[in-house]
């Protein structure tokens, strides 16, 4: 674990320790309206934020989370737009955006801009470009996928996108693919980062029906937030979801829909590469 995972691991802690000796446990706040989340996912939230998935299958699931958190942000500031950069080779490990599902999700294909980079070298300077361009009725989000592992992205690079960010009044979101299961090592300039992991389906009753597709469904963990150091356990898993319709993250038992979980590409190189043999 990173020293700030650390020191948030212990700040959290203290407050629990604080809150039992004063009293007892702290009244359990409602899955529905979790004020923590309102506040991590705040629109006005600007700044550098990543983005990593648990695993490396877990690669899809965590772009449909970048996705629902941009789509977040400009449904609630609809003056605005989404940058979307793709890098070679996460376009072809995890594909690009669908714009058919882009719009039936309720983003207007206008709205959004896709740019093409070959390294993550491109990619980081498109990203700070994007950020500091000042164009905020333009470029509200900067979002973008990155091959390049924990070490390829340092401490500089994310310090550049940050001051972008702010220099810019934008908010940015970096996919870290390659960097799988390194959220916790990770030491960055960002304002937060988060794990994500596909959510599982809902348990389901021998001989019962399928159920309805409902929302997107992850499963978050929180390795760090600045300006919420302490509301949430950097080693605590929540299940979430996202409905698209009221561009909203809650607790997935608020919703009483079953849940959806991003499918895990099938198309990548190495398994068509397979199918080609077994043929």
């Amino acid at each position: 674990m990173s020293r700030s995972g650390s020191s948030e691991r212990i700040v959290f802690l203290r407050r629990r320790i604080a809150a039992l000796e004063a009293g007892g446990a702290p009244a359990p706040v409602p899955a529905s309206r979790d004020e923590g989340l309102s506040r991590l996912f705040d629109p006005g939230r600007g700044g550098l934020r990543e983005a990593l998935p648990a695993r490396p299958t877990d690669a899809a699931a965590a772009a449909g989370f970048a996705f629902a958190l941009a789509l977040r942000r400009l449904r609630l500031r609809p003056q605005g737009g989404i940058v979307w950069i793709a890098e070679d080779m996460a376009a072809r490990e995890l594909g690009l955006p669908y714009g058919r599902g882009l719009q039936a999700a309720g983003l207007p294909p206008e709205l959004l801009v896709l740019a093409r980079t070959h390294r993550p070298r491109e990619t980081l300077w498109a990203m700070e470009e994007a950020l500091k361009s000042g164009a905020a009725v333009v470029i509200a989000e900067s979002w973008a996928e990155s091959w390049a592992d924990a070490g390829a992205y340092d401490l500089a690079a994310s310090r550049r996108l940050a001051l972008a960010a702010r220099r810019g009044d934008c908010a940015g979101l970096l996919l870290l693919p390659r960097a799988a299961g390194a959220a916790q090592r990770l030491a960055s300039a960002a304002e937060a980062r988060f794990e994500i992991a596909a959510g599982a389906p809902p348990p389901r009753a021998e001989g019962a029906p399928r159920p309805l597709p409902g929302p997107l469904a992850f499963r978050l963990r929180v390795v760090k937030a600045r300006g919420l150091v302490g509301a949430f356990d950097p080693q605590a898993w929540r299940d979430i979801i996202f409905d698209h319709q009221e561009a909203e993250f809650h607790e997935w038992s608020f919703h009483a829909l079953p849940r959806r979980v991003p499918a895990a590409p099938v198309d990548r190189p190495a398994r068509a590469q397979k199918r080609t043999h077994a043929r």
